[in-house]
């Protein structure tokens, strides 16, 4: 085969668009775990349906605390990766691998999506800011949303759906779109809702005429149906989810932390000195204001470009406004703060509008399609966010489920034990905490060693790490190394001990609790 007919074959720009989703998907190759906000939980979630898969339908995620079927995560991409599970991998590892396929799903969905609308060099430039999102790189790598990183390739298929089925009305266009819609709604049933609107206004600017448009609504409404159908057995199994904004309206965005510099990992906190990232990114905002200037600018703009462009460069700007604080009263009123954790989450919804937005920059200026443009725009994009490529790793190994829960802020992910659990014997405990929440309390750890009548034969009650790591001081996702070392009192029995370990607060003597009503965790 000559190279011109295999070139006719291949979409290079499609390739083009993997290629250049390695930069992103590096640090997921390295060698242990990422110490993202959701720590190891993804993993232990995953055995957790694996022990659970052939029971009971409508599993979702619940680890560290009940399950909320309208603002927590949803089952698809524990589906996925448990795929990966099946073809041999390592709990870890298979979550990886889907963060991994994510990336690069989500980038060949939006080059899809953006080469339908504005033809091959608009799709490559879109996928490529998609991918390299700040708030993208910072779902996977600062926050562990396991569920949100896939929602990310399911935006972008789920409008290019529509935009099939209004052009051509054909139903099995109609059907790929309820299908993606309700693997939307797998990931996270609070966004799905929320992205319906998204949907709702495409098409009604965007319907080429009365009767499509209709359809199109009618499709909506049947996604909707299908959508709310899946989440019946998760519904009956768990329960309805309560409605309330849970404190929503404390974590709108300040304008500076849009097109702030610095990169934080730390949890978001209420008020300006929010550490979490929460950017839009220097070239997706560029190329969306650079899409909105030659909208005004260009003369004779074919008619459904000037609509599709003005669709998402408005979107864009909406979507930015609906994640600050003047928004708050919108949010209170419409109840839909009900859907969400937090205002910025909607910020998943900006980083695809101005993707397409900045696809669209190729088609409104084609100069920008030629060969040195497109691979100039791919590397300023590129290395805009080069620099947040860089997350925490642990070489921790942990097992199929963690040692402890403590309360909904502390995991006991595992331990090590040195000596003999004998009378006389010095052991040695090196506990491997994580924390998935900011704490103000400083927690005290103890660890006892109790023989079967409960008495305590040893023990030793510290502040983390010698004191020098108090509980409030731990970052979301952060790995603490915890040692102890004691003697068992030689008048206690020659064998049959146990350890217990816990965390209680030193002012009132309360103990953190386990999920089965337990104050210590025991490990032998």
């Amino acid at each position: 085969m000559t190279w011109s007919k295999l070139r006719g074959r291949l979409d290079l720009n499609l390739a083009l668009v993997i290629l250049l989703s390695v930069v992103a998907f590096a640090p997921l190759t390295y060698p242990g775990f990422f110490q993202s906000h959701s720590g190891f939980v993804p993993v232990f979630n995953l055995y957790d349906l694996e022990r659970d898969l052939w029971g009971n339908w409508g599993w979702v995620p619940h680890l560290t605390g009940s399950p909320d079927l309208m603002k927590g995560e949803g089952p698809l991409p524990y589906l996925l990766a448990e795929l990966l599970r099946w073809l041999g991998m390592g709990g870890a590892q298979a979550i990886k691998g889907i963060y991994l396929l994510g990336f690069v799903a989500s980038g060949m969905a939006m080059y899809v999506l953006g080469k339908r609308l504005f033809g091959s060099a608009g799709g490559l430039l879109a996928g490529v800011v998609y991918v390299y999102a700040p708030f993208h790189l910072a779902t996977v790598y600062v926050r562990g949303a396991f569920a949100e990183a896939w929602a990310f390739a399911m935006y972008p298929l789920v409008i290019w759906c529509w935009e099939r089925y209004l052009d051509n009305g054909r139903a099995w266009w109609a059907a790929l779109g309820v299908l993606a819609y309700a693997a939307l709604a797998s990931t996270g049933l609070g966004l799905a809702l929320l992205f319906a609107l998204f949907i709702l206004v495409f098409v009604l600017v965007l319907g080429p005429s009365r009767r499509a448009k209709a359809r199109g609504l009618l499709v909506l409404a049947l996604a909707l149906v299908v959508a709310l159908l899946i989440q019946l057995p998760s519904a009956i199994r768990y329960g309805m989810p309560a409605l309330g904004d849970g404190g929503f309206t404390q974590h709108f965005v300040y304008p500076f932390q849009l097109l702030a510099a610095s990169w934080g990992y730390g949890a978001s906190v209420p008020g300006w000195e929010d550490t979490l990232p929460l950017q839009l990114g220097l070239a997706a905002t560029g190329l969306t204001l650079l899409a909105g200037l030659l909208l005004m600018a260009e003369r004779g703009i074919n008619p459904r470009l000037l609509r599709i462009v003005g669709v998402f460069v408005a979107a864009a700007a909406v979507i930015v406004l609906l994640v600050t604080h003047p928004a708050s009263l919108l949010w209170q009123l419409s109840g839909l703060s009900s859907t969400l954790y937090y205002p910025w989450q909607l910020l998943s919804f900006a980083a695809f509008a101005m993707s397409v937005a900045s696809g669209a920059t190729v088609r409104l200026a084609p100069r920008l399609a030629r060969l040195p443009w497109q691979a100039i725009l791919a590397t300023v994009v590129i290395l805009g966010s080069y620099a947040y490529l860089s997350p925490r790793f642990t070489d921790v190994q942990v097992g199929g489920s963690p040692v402890a829960v403590l309360g909904e802020n502390v995991i006991l992910l595992t331990y090590q034990r040195d000596g003999p659990l004998r009378h006389g014997a010095t052991v040695r405990f090196t506990l491997y905490w994580q924390g998935l929440r900011r704490m103000e309390t400083d927690y005290t750890v103890f660890v006892h060693v109790v023989d079967q009548e409960g008495a305590i034969w040893a023990q030793r009650d510290s502040v983390p790490v010698a004191g020098e790591r108090p509980t409030s001081t731990w970052q979301p996702g952060e790995v603490i190394e915890d040692e102890y070392e004691m003697i068992i009192g030689l008048e206690g029995p020659r064998e049959g001990y146990t350890v217990e370990v816990g965390l209680y607060d030193p002012s009132t003597g309360m103990r953190l609790m386990l999920p089965d009503g337990a104050t210590a965790a025991v490990l032998e």
